[in-house]
């Protein structure tokens, strides 16, 4: 048996949040409800199986990206398998490599910058040293349009040469192929459509291949005009994408706002919203299939149109049983009836709020107030709709005055009694090449200078944004960092008081754990009361 190709969505890298080390660990194992469960239950050691592990939580939704590429190559009849997240999976990739596949393709979606990739296909060649790699995604397609800025005498590419491809002679990837484009799976389909038939590949465009130490790139040409926004025929998929019980969909893709802070890039003609029939006929396979909670990965869902109360109505009498999150901007939720957000299934919303300061706001091109959010988390909150808030510290233009807003703010909802429940996570301000930021009239206005982690500018330096953000995490007492890995059902079974109760205590904890004066007694007696039902009742 010969594939066509083993699809790896995910290496299993983790975010780059400031916050995420911060969290407990019992054992060596972030501190999820399951996991605290299991700490218990065996009087103060974690031992597995975790019950509930890796199921029902949103970290366990397999990644869409290969759920896309997969649906679409299977589609075009081509014979392939999906690894979601390598590392995890190595076993089952290991199994895999006995079938022959003719190549290995990895989507760089998650892959945050090009020694993670590196790290990733020296692991692959170990085990295949002649599989041929193919790689496409975000950081193919930036890193080429960081090379072709190279020219710019004023734009900084050198600080870069390490984190983006086609640079360097020595530290580049053994990668066989890259696909250079926002949409590159036509371009994926032929180039594996000549392999099976044992065809060169040399010509076909938008592609890049490393002969020697040199790179060597065939002609470009516009591939988006007249791409289809593709199907995902959920029926069809495999039984080990709804085996968590969570699923990642999208309502729409794009984004038509443009913060100074983020390097997405963007097209619009790549801009559109799912038509709703096919968002529920979505949603009603899902379920069919066994999934309990659908993770809307929309940048701002249904790019903020303003028909959230129509969806949600029809998401009430299509009678869907689905859970779900998804991120919305906090204008689009202003004047939407949230009562009914939460009585269609809406149990957590993501808010990318950044800042509570107006000058920041400003300065990032937010398009938002702090009066906004402040009204917009009154609401949701008081309507049982967990929050999930993004703070970034140190934008151009930050200092202990602005930073002490932000925490003011996140610190007036931290022991509210509002039934929905607030979380959160922090990162100090990256400067990352092709975001407006990083552009030289954006680094002279501000006398900004550096590169992602280590900068200045006139009012702050990136040391001083870590101490502002280890400050905010420490001040807090009712709520706590995101924990992506808890699992939903077991969360819930503990209601809205009992969820703010662990909350607080685990958090009290973490901060206990970073002085290094963290006991296990401590963790047991503080945890016991807490879970009593949950323990009692396994």
């Amino acid at each position: 048996m010969t594939l066509d190709a083993v699809i790896v969505a995910d290496s299993g890298s983790d975010s780059m949040s400031s916050t995420n080390p911060l969290r407990l660990n019992l054992d060596g194992r972030t501190a999820d409800i399951q996991v605290v469960q299991n700490y218990l239950a065996h009087g103060g050691a974690v031992q597995d199986p975790i019950e509930g592990d890796n199921r029902m939580s949103w970290a366990s939704a397999p990644k869409l990206n290969g759920i896309y590429l997969f649906n679409y190559l299977t589609q075009k009849e081509f014979d392939v398998k999906l690894i979601d997240s390598y590392y995890a999976e190595k076993d089952r990739f290991k199994q895999l490599l006995e079938c022959n596949p003719r190549a290995v393709i990895i989507s760089t979606t998650f892959v945050p910058g090009k020694p993670n990739l590196i790290r990733l296909v020296a692991d692959i060649r170990e085990l295949a040293p002649d599989v041929f790699i193919i790689a496409g995604g975000p950081l193919v397609y930036m890193s080429y349009l960081m090379r072709a800025r190279a020219g710019e005498a004023d734009y900084d590419t050198e600080s870069a040469r390490g984190d983006f491809l086609f640079f360097e002679k020595d530290a580049e990837p053994d990668i066989d192929l890259c696909i250079i484009s926002l949409r590159g799976e036509q371009t994926l389909s032929a180039i594996l459509d000549r392999m099976r038939a044992g065809k060169s590949i040399d010509d076909i465009a938008n592609c890049a291949r490393r002969v020697g130490k040199e790179y060597t790139f065939t002609r470009r040409i516009d591939d988006i005009h007249g791409t289809e926004d593709f199907a995902i025929d959920w029926p069809a998929l495999p039984d080990a994408i709804f085996q968590s019980g969570v699923v990642p969909m999208q309502a729409s893709n794009g984004c038509p706002y443009h913060c100074a802070f983020c390097n997405f890039t963007k097209d619009r003609r790549l801009t559109w919203v799912k038509p709703l029939e096919r968002i529920v006929a979505e949603m009603q396979a899902a379920q069919d299939r066994g999934a309990r909670y659908v993770w809307f990965v929309d940048d701002n869902f249904r790019l903020g149109k303003g028909d959230l109360e129509a969806v949600c109505r029809r998401f009430i009498d299509q009678r869907l049983s689905l859970k779900w999150m998804t991120f919305v901007r906090a204008s689009t939720l202003d004047r939407v009836d949230t009562d009914l957000l939460r009585q269609a299934g809406c149990i957590e919303v993501q808010l990318g709020l950044e800042s509570a300061d107006p000058l920041i706001l400003k300065n990032m091109n937010k398009k938002a107030s702090p009066e906004l959010y402040r009204r917009v988390l009154k609401k949701l909150l008081g309507s049982g709709v967990n929050c999930s808030c993004y703070f970034i510290f140190g934008f151009p233009g930050e200092t202990e005055q602005s930073a002490q807003r932000t925490r003011d703010f996140i610190k007036s909802f931290d022991c509210q009694p509002y039934e929905g429940s607030l979380c959160w996570s922090m990162f100090p301000f990256m400067l990352p090449p092709l975001s407006p930021v990083y552009e030289p009239a954006s680094r002279k206005k501000y006398g900004l200078s550096g590169y992602l982690h280590k900068w200045q500018h006139a009012t702050m330096n990136s040391d001083q944004a870590r101490d502002q953000l280890l400050r905010t995490f420490m001040e807090m007492e009712g709520s706590g960092p995101i924990y992506r890995g808890e699992n939903q059902e077991i969360l819930r079974r503990l209601g809205p008081s009992g969820r703010k109760q662990f909350d607080a205590t685990r958090h009290k904890l973490s901060k206990k754990a970073l002085s290094g004066n963290l006991e296990k007694e401590t963790i047991l007696e503080s945890f016991r009361p807490v879970l009593r039902s949950l323990t009692e009742a396994s």
